[in-house]
């Protein structure tokens, strides 16, 4: 038994639980129990959900070995107490002291227990990457390399490996390359998924760094950038460092513990990157679901978050500018095809079988669903609702813009995947200014579909004002669908 190779006198475990907020990986909370007494415990293990969605990670064995290396750092980290072994019959994994406090994002934000760490966590957070980043090589384990160049490849790479058809995911990889910034700066170790919702945090701050699967050597502006994606603020839109505080305030913390200056450029360019990081990755967590892989229905919830990260990546990239569209004389787009389209995931009848396996699967085990999947499951009706309400309207809207775009009658699967194959070749098949009022139409359709409460109108307050009347009539028919 694992347990006991490395807790002896540990006679059992009591109070076992999953860990919710483990997307990508399994996590378990459980008590051993010894003469002792208890032991709060946590097992964590790789969940094999998708290889496109892991092929940036770590692996179990060095997250183990970094989690022993940032604690020797000064870094607050769970103490590792062992590993699993194939013939623990567990996979792969590791156990660790459990750190008490919350990670819950939102209860950080809201709860009246942490008022005094907040005013001070923007800059802690600050200081505590820059610990990370000044970790020395030589005591790491194996770990992949990859400054901007690298990383825009990389999750490049990932995209086409989903096959999913998103013209705007299209024209964030043109504005990535575009920006790209000189790798001039030295690699250093870069966690990777430092943002809200994997702190551990009491009264007295952060307790516990966790999650360390996407770690890796990179730019050190990768962090701070992907600390500020509007997607770790958790509603509190207003704060841009992971709605805890200021970018200020995040770059004060880590330039005191550095001794170096913050390059805001680098971070927008990183905010960018993560941004369709995370696109990317919900994805590739629906794709999941639909191969088999994990029939969990958080997946397709998941995977319809993606509208948010395309309105966000459409704010954070500002006014499309026409050099990210070469003229060409020639409008011939017959010659462009997609690269193995694969139709978006969590669609409606994806949605209404997985509500139906969550009910089956109660009723046949006579288990009650846990809260989160039953609140799950009531969202995704509420999606099906306004998908129903709004769906068909919406997707003939956005074939009639992209049919007036491309001059080409077809279905809007093809439609899509001829539009995103010109944006990925530079190819101009309209002015920067009508590509630009197509993509905001269609994904804040779409997010009023899919998240109408998702907050992001602060950042986009100053511009595109035609398509924030467009939000709120959309968003005010979910609503009124939601009251109904």
């Amino acid at each position: 038994m694992a347990l006991r190779r490395h807790r002896p006198d540990a006679s059992a475990i009591a109070a076992l639980r999953a860990v919710s907020g483990g997307a990508s990986q399994e996590v378990w909370s459980f008590d051993a129990l010894s003469p002792r007494g208890a032991q709060g415990l946590i097992l964590r293990r790789s969940r094999q959900w998708s290889e496109s969605g892991q092929q940036g990670s770590a692996g179990m064995a060095a997250e183990a070995a970094l989690l022993r290396s940032a604690l020797e750092a000064g870094v607050p980290v769970p103490e590792v107490i062992g590993e699993l072994l194939p013939s623990d019959g567990l996979g792969d994994g590791y156990l660790m002291r459990r750190v008490e406090g919350e990670s819950s994002a939102r209860a950080i934000l809201r709860n009246s227990d942490f008022a005094q760490a907040r005013c001070t966590l923007a800059a802690e957070c600050g200081a505590l990457m820059a610990r990370i980043h000044a970790m020395p090589e030589a005591k790491l384990p194996c770990l992949r390399r990859g400054g901007a160049v690298q990383e825009h490849r990389h999750w490049e790479a990932a995209h086409r490996a989903n096959g999913t058809l998103r013209p705007v995911f299209e024209l964030a990889l043109r504005w990535l390359a575009e920006h790209e910034p000189a790798d001039s700066e030295p690699l250093v170790l870069v966690h990777g998924d430092f943002r809200n919702g994997n702190l551990m945090v009491g009264a007295d701050g952060v307790r516990a760094v966790l999650d360390w699967e996407l770690a890796h050597l990179g730019d050190p502006m990768e962090d701070l950038g992907w600390f500020c994606v509007n997607s770790w603020r958790f509603g509190n839109v207003g704060l841009e460092a992971g709605g805890l505080g200021t970018r200020a305030q995040l770059f004060a913390g880590y330039e005191a513990e550095s001794g170096r200056r913050v390059d805001e450029e680098r971070v927008h360019y990183w905010q960018v990157l993560g941004t369709l990081k995370w696109g990317i990755t919900c994805d590739a967590m629906g794709l999941a679901w639909r191969n088999g892989s994990d029939r969990s229905i958080e997946r397709l919830a998941i995977a319809r978050r993606v509208s948010e990260v395309e309105v966000d990546l459409l704010v954070a990239m500002g006014e499309i500018r026409p050099a990210l569209l070469r003229e060409r004389a020639d409008r011939e787009i017959g010659v462009f095809e997609p690269d193995n389209p694969e139709p978006p995931p969590a669609s409606a009848e994806e949605l209404t079988i997985a509500i139906s396996e969550l009910m089956l699967a109660s009723t046949a085990t006579g288990v009650g669903r846990t809260n989160r999947d039953a609140r799950i499951g009531v969202s995704l009706q509420s999606t099906l609702a306004r998908e129903s309400e709004m769906g068909a309207r919406l997707a003939s809207e956005e074939a009639d813009r992209i049919h007036q775009i491309l001059g080409m009658q077809a279905g809007l699967e093809r439609l899509r995947a001829v539009l995103c194959t010109a944006i990925r070749n530079r190819s101009s098949v309209c002015d920067a200014a009508t590509l630009s009022a197509h993509l905001w139409a269609t994904a804040l359709g779409q997010l009023a579909i899919d998240q109408p409460h998702y907050q992001w109108r602060h950042i986009g307050s100053d511009t595109n004002p035609t398509y924030l009347e467009r939000l709120s009539e959309c968003l005010e028919v979910a609503r009124d669908d939601e009251r109904a």
